[in-house]
């Protein structure tokens, strides 16, 4: 997108903020696979306070955010994707391998820069949310239907024991 007009210079917090998302997600090479890593995937082996850093990084690009005027949709991606980021997380060790292909630092700045560099992202976060609620419901929905079929399952094979 080079030689596009600016929408808006991108905030200082933003700026202070790319340096670590580098050093977070891509801050070492890996030969031969034409891949980078960073400190995140290393550092979310430790229990519990790994995932807890990585959430504090990926707050920090929301919170510079909102100071800085972002829309509601960015926003709303942001918090999609650092949800994405946690529920990943979850998994010892292979949420670590999954932070190395995600990378959700390098995402949610990626969209920041696009917000006010090119004026991407405006408008409502409705866009983002009614999608992922419709998503929610479903699975809600889905997993009641589940437990509801169980629960009579196993009513039927007690009523048939006794």
């Amino acid at each position: 997108m080079k030689g596009e007009p600016l929408y808006q210079k991108v905030p200082k917090d933003l700026q202070n903020i790319s340096r670590i998302v580098k050093l977070m997600d891509s801050s070492i090479k890996i030969p031969f696979l034409r891949k980078t890593i960073g400190l995140e995937p290393i550092i979310g082996l430790v229990p519990v306070i790994g995932n807890y850093i990585g959430f504090i990084i990926s707050g920090s690009i929301m919170v510079a955010l909102l100071k800085n005027n972002g829309s509601g949709k960015v926003i709303a991606k942001m918090s999609v994707n650092i949800f994405i980021d946690i529920l990943l997380s979850i998994i010892p060790f292979l949420g670590s391998i999954l932070d190395f292909f995600f990378k959700t630092n390098e995402r949610n700045l990626k969209l920041a820069l696009d917000h006010y560099q090119y004026g991407k992202n405006q408008g409502s976060a409705w866009s983002v949310l009614i999608p992922v609620i419709l998503f929610l419901f479903s699975i809600f929905t889905i997993v009641l239907v589940a437990m509801v079929y169980l629960f009579y399952m196993i009513y039927d094979i007690l009523q048939n024991l006794f």
